[in-house]
């Protein structure tokens, strides 16, 4: 499981029929998802969505799927292929950035497709050269979509747990730490921030 596999993994979603379903990882949209998922979290499927989401259903061709999803899709066995579940890898969005052991603030984001990047109660997978992929309901889309990363409002990157940056492991820690520090007192010093 590494950070290009992901990347990679990240890209077939975005290309797929999606739709964001709460507590999904890329399934196949049915109705029994449907109704299994609404019976497990009320309050996140309206009547109004259900019947939108059957709908979808009914074409035969969309897939599921959350933010932390998004992720958990590649670490339980990728898209397309049979999903196994791991309970040791079932993080939601805040327990998903807590585990990891690399992390910093956005301004520091190192360019390394598969890196987590992280807002309050969401997150999504940066696939360099300013854009993320992300599993989203609202103005940016209803799936997994391809949005900037200026847009989207993040305050935090990651090193996602169970995914391997080869070149940027333990190691590296201190490079991209201090690689983060020096872009901080650059800006400092020329009072961007």
């Amino acid at each position: 499981m590494t950070n290009y596999g992901l990347v990679e993994n990240c890209k077939k979603l975005a290309a797929a029929n999606t739709v964001y379903m709460w507590g999904c990882s890329g399934q196949k949209l049915t109705d029994s998802l449907i109704s299994a998922k609404a019976a497990q979290y009320p309050d996140r499927f309206s009547a109004a969505r259900q019947i939108y989401l059957r709908l979808l259903a009914s074409e035969k061709t969309y897939y599921a799927c959350d933010c932390a999803g998004l992720i958990k899709n590649y670490l339980w066995g990728g898209f397309g292929g049979p999903l196994h579940y791991s309970a040791a890898t079932d993080r939601g969005t805040e327990s998903m950035k807590k585990a990891s052991k690399i992390s910093g603030k956005t301004v520091s984001l190192p360019e390394i497709p598969g890196v987590g990047v992280y807002k309050k109660n969401h997150i999504g997978v940066y696939i360099g050269g300013g854009r993320v992929i992300e599993c989203t309901l609202g103005k940016r889309g209803d799936g997994v979509v391809v949005t900037p990363l200026r847009s989207g409002g993040w305050t935090e990157w990651f090193f996602i747990p169970g995914i391997k940056y080869p070149g940027y492991g333990a190691a590296k820690k201190k490079t991209v730490k201090s690689y983060a520090e020096k872009i901080m007192k650059f800006l400092k010093r020329t009072d961007i921030l």
